[in-house]
């Protein structure tokens, strides 16, 4: 119950120092509620709880109640530049790849505005069907005709590897298995 009641607590202040820096944002004529800065807040919310200010509202000169506060008031002392525009378009990093490849697709390098989308849906493509005349060869073909001869029961791979004749125990019982499981992913 205790961390439940903590999760709650942090999302409901989360929640109010946020609506109290969209609030104090709107309050300065063409300014972006992302140039708020959260740290800031969540410090003048600290200071304001410690020093047992602001409890009260406080009215405005105009008389109205007063909406900022003393955080949105420091937040508003304290706004984030304005974002700068984009210089060029947004790039994926490959994280498989140990090495720095950049740009190497020739993509252009600036942004370019998206007028219209066209999505095109092909269908999937049929399954191929194995010829029954191909007849597989080595090991496959070996536990393909083993379990065509057996097909009416079921046959674990320890007993698939004592018709091939194969002494398998532990590695080499596992090796065979992950060879079992390709050959069945791949058909």
């Amino acid at each position: 119950m205790g961390l439940t009641q903590e999760m709650w607590g942090l999302l409901a202040i989360y929640q109010a120092l946020r609506s109290m820096m969209v609030t104090a944002v709107e309050t300065a004529p063409g300014c972006n509620p992302d140039r708020a800065g959260f740290t800031v807040a969540l410090e003048a919310a600290r200071d304001t709880v410690v020093s047992v200010a602001g409890t009260t509202a406080a009215a405005a000169p105009s008389g109205r109640p007063d909406l900022v506060g003393q955080i949105g008031a420091r937040v508003l002392r304290a706004l984030l530049p304005k974002r700068r525009m984009r210089l060029s378009a947004r790039i994926v990093k490959c994280g498989t790849s140990r090495y720095n490849i950049w740009n190497r697709d020739g993509r252009p390098r600036d942004s370019t505005p998206i007028t219209s989308i066209v999505i095109t849906v092909h269908p999937p493509a049929l399954p191929t069907v194995h010829a029954a005349d191909r007849a597989a060869s080595g090991r496959w073909g070996q536990v393909c005709r083993i379990l065509a001869e057996n097909f009416n029961q079921a046959m674990p791979a320890r007993d698939i590897a004592g018709h091939l004749g194969l002494t398998v125990t532990g590695r080499m019982l596992s090796g065979f298995n992950a060879q079992l499981c390709y050959w069945a992913r791949n058909g």
